[in-house]
């Protein structure tokens, strides 16, 4: 597990390398810091795709094969409250997810602006194949 969270680190600092200057909104820039690593709206890559997140059954991604059992067994549905607890802390929300190991988003804010990210599902920064 300490491998996949050093990977995914790796890929969110080469994306908001990559970003430069550009001016971003606080979301974008909550999502490149702890999420673009491992997710994107559009595609799949280390965890499953965002697009159309609200609303969906946690680990019912038919195409993405990586979830956990703890949380397909969830029974979690997503909400905006779901994911804030989500990503204040993954283990006490899901024990057993592997997402546990990879992030924790500590303040209020970035959860906020992460959740009115994925809302917009803005596409422009995904890094799908």
């Amino acid at each position: 597990m300490h491998l996949l969270r050093i990977l995914c680190l790796a890929a969110a600092l080469a994306s908001a390398t990559a970003a430069g200057a550009q001016q971003l909104s606080r979301g974008e820039r909550a999502f490149r810091a702890h999420c673009i690593g491992c997710h994107s709206i559009a595609c799949n890559r280390g965890g499953p795709k965002l697009q159309d997140v609200f609303g969906r059954k946690a680990g019912s991604i038919a195409d993405f094969n990586a979830y956990t059992r703890a949380l397909k067994e969830s029974g979690i549905v997503w909400s905006e409250e779901s994911i804030d607890a989500l990503l204040r802390d993954p283990g006490r929300l899901v024990p057993g997810t592997a997402m546990a190991y990879v992030v924790r988003v500590e303040s209020p804010e970035d959860r906020r602006e992460i959740i009115s990210y994925l809302r917009r599902q803005d596409r422009s920064i995904d890094l799908c194949p």
